[in-house]
């Protein structure tokens, strides 16, 4: 192998050892509605910074109105990019995290050489921008996440080529059950 390229391979290997890869999460611009797709990517990020990675909250526009109307401030505090006239800085030990809405951005990000995944929260809009016939694998998304394992089966009958893994919704300690 290459000297030069034996060392980026290296350096790679060390950056993702290190945290230091890239987790790209792409949203989009509610213009300060809320909206509990976009609030689970976010608590997603938002866990990443906090055990150590360097997550990157991805928007459409420079005009992006963020969610500090509707979650708190603290969100505001991971890293946010737009697309919009810009170069991403991507490398092959970064991730690239879209929901399954933006099947339309699959045909521009294909050639990016990084690792590329699907988040599924609602089955039925996986196949509604993608053209009649396409499916996630030929634009290089080979790994799905979800929520359920029933949805896990649903998105496995159309996009064969893909590996899952599902998060469930997670219930925390500040829920409390009514008592009946």
């Amino acid at each position: 192998m290459d000297t030069s390229l034996n060392e980026k391979v290296k350096q790679s290997i060390q950056n993702l050892r290190d945290k230091k890869s890239r987790i790209y999460f792409l949203v989009q611009d509610t213009k300060g509605n809320a909206k509990a797709s976009v609030r689970l990517i976010y608590q997603m990020a938002k866990t990443l910074l906090d055990s150590g990675f360097n997550p990157i909250i991805l928007h459409e526009k420079n005009d992006y109105a963020g969610v500090v109307a509707w979650m708190d401030e603290e969100y505001m505090s991971i890293p946010h990019k737009s697309i919009e006239g810009q170069n991403l800085e991507i490398s092959p030990e970064d991730f690239i995290v879209i929901p399954e809405l933006f099947g339309y951005i699959m045909e521009q990000i294909k050639n990016l050489p990084c690792g590329k995944i699907v988040l599924t929260q609602n089955y039925s809009f996986i196949v509604e921008t993608l053209q009649p016939g396409q499916s996630w694998s030929q634009y290089g998304f080979l790994k799905c996440i979800t929520t359920t394992k029933k949805q896990q089966e649903y998105i496995e009958s159309v996009m064969r080529q893909c590996s899952f893994d599902v998060l469930k919704p997670l219930i925390t300690e500040n829920f409390y059950p009514k008592n009946l």
